[in-house]
């Protein structure tokens, strides 16, 4: 007698089955090549339908390359200019606004610190004229983030440094390729590759077999925006272990970053550090300290 009821296994294939009947259809309208895996072979096959649908989805809506404002996105919320609003109850009308938003799958977020009032005056005067892509999935977030729009350069100059002293203290057999570092660097005096910066710091670091570091803090960051350039400043401390011994060399004092941005991507162009050496950076007249 014939079983009333497919089985689990049964289901499975059947949802495996429905599966690549949907990836065909992705690669004949869309192009999509699924030999370069998009999903997880160990995926559950009703969570990969259901990711696939969403593909679909996306695919379908991106195609008409239809384009709306966020402020329309929105929903056109009622606003008040932020220069309307009373200091007591801009934190109150920027999460309704944030509110309003979310009910529309739509987040702004910031990096950094933000006044409240920057952030609402940001939303209503420059985000809601921007254009985005006419996408509308369940489930779906439009993000965007203040410093897309307003960097924060003395922000980013800070990350590049700070990434720039993990780098050379990294251990690792593989050191990561330093996106803090551009093509070149100076070094002790001279301009090198950034291939050649990599190999003498292996030595410096094959001399030691640990290190620790105890302060990292930044003193002060000069920026020339105009010349797209900036010195940062640090007081390091930090220790390393001889290699092959239980000795610790103790390395303390000033460290100078000079960077400089280019497309928007700050990196470190010279640099002294305590123990290492480099060059002392300078910047261009036009620059201040803004911190």
């Amino acid at each position: 007698m014939e079983e009333p009821f497919e089985n689990e296994e049964d289901q499975l294939n059947d949802q495996r089955a429905e599966n690549e009947i949907k990836k065909i259809k992705l690669s004949l309208e869309h192009g999509m090549d699924f030999s370069k895996s998009f999903t997880n072979p160990d995926m559950p096959p009703e969570i990969e339908g259901e990711f696939l649908d969403y593909i679909q989805q996306w695919e379908d809506q991106f195609a008409q390359r239809k384009m709306i404002t966020v402020y329309d996105l929105a929903g056109r919320p009622d606003c008040m200019p932020a220069g309307e609003i009373a200091d007591s109850d801009i934190g109150e009308a920027l999460d309704k606004l944030m509110g309003a938003l979310h009910e529309k799958s739509i987040s702004v977020d910031t990096i950094c610190e933000v006044e409240e009032r920057e952030l609402y005056r940001f939303i209503t005067e420059e985000l809601f004229k921007e254009e985005t892509d006419d996408i509308q999935i369940p489930g779906m977030m439009h993000c965007f983030t203040y410093e897309e729009y307003h960097p924060n350069h003395v922000y980013d100059i800070k990350r590049r440094c700070e990434d720039f002293v993990k780098y050379v203290f990294n251990k690792d057999e593989d050191p990561w390729e330093p996106m803090c570092i551009g093509k070149t660097i100076q070094h002790g005096g001279i301009v090198i590759s950034k291939n050649e910066f990599s190999g003498r710091l292996k030595n410096f670091r094959d001399s030691f077999s640990e290190f620790e570091c105890r302060e990292f803090e930044v003193i002060s960051v000069a920026l020339n925006e105009n010349a797209d350039e900036g010195v940062a400043r640090y007081r390091m401390h930090y220790t390393g272990k001889i290699e092959g011994t239980s000795e610790e060399v103790e390395f303390k004092g000033e460290c100078v970053f000079s960077v400089t941005r280019d497309d928007e991507w700050w990196y470190v162009t010279a640099y002294e550090l305590p123990g290492v050496g480099g060059l002392t950076p300078a910047l261009s007249e036009g620059g201040g300290e803004v911190e």
